[in-house]
């Protein structure tokens, strides 16, 4: 007991002087963390920035290919134009309806019910037509070679 009461003051003065080496040691070990965080943080702003401007050049990239391709839909559409026109000059209106029927057949839902809505129209004017124009296109079909299935 003589002993604990010895020790006692000489351990509680060990730790007051070792306090303030302790306290130092721990305010220079939060700074040094402190200074790591704040080079990552400089790390992970630059590498922001960086992520910012690439997506600033794909965004000028993506409009620029979107107005690349308006052309190209316009020429699509003119092609499909001319490809139903010459659908109806070769196979007649009923077979270029039913071309633009199986074509309806693979495309989606709304876009197969316009398609044959389209196929369908283009057949009824070019019905009408033909009725106003029998005799040129007897002429037509006299100067076309004969189908395999005539010989």
């Amino acid at each position: 007991m003589l002993r604990e009461i010895i020790s006692w003051p000489i351990s509680t003065a060990r730790r007051a002087v070792e306090l303030p080496r302790a306290m130092e040691r721990s305010i220079r070990e939060a700074n040094e963390l402190m200074e790591v965080s704040r080079e990552q943080l400089e790390v992970m702003r630059r590498q922001a920035d960086q992520a910012l401007e690439q997506a600033e050049r794909m965004n000028e990239l993506l409009g620029r290919v979107v107005r690349l391709t308006e052309p190209l839909e316009r020429a699509q559409r003119g092609a499909e134009y001319v490809g139903e026109g010459l659908k109806r000059a070769i196979f007649g209106p009923e077979e270029a309806a039913q071309l633009g029927r199986e074509k309806a057949a693979q495309v989606g839902a709304e876009e197969a019910a316009q398609v044959s809505i389209e196929a369908e129209v283009i057949a009824e004017k070019t019905a009408l037509a033909s009725q106003a124009e029998a005799p040129a296109e007897q002429e037509e079909s006299s100067a076309r070679p004969p189908d395999s299935s005539e010989r």
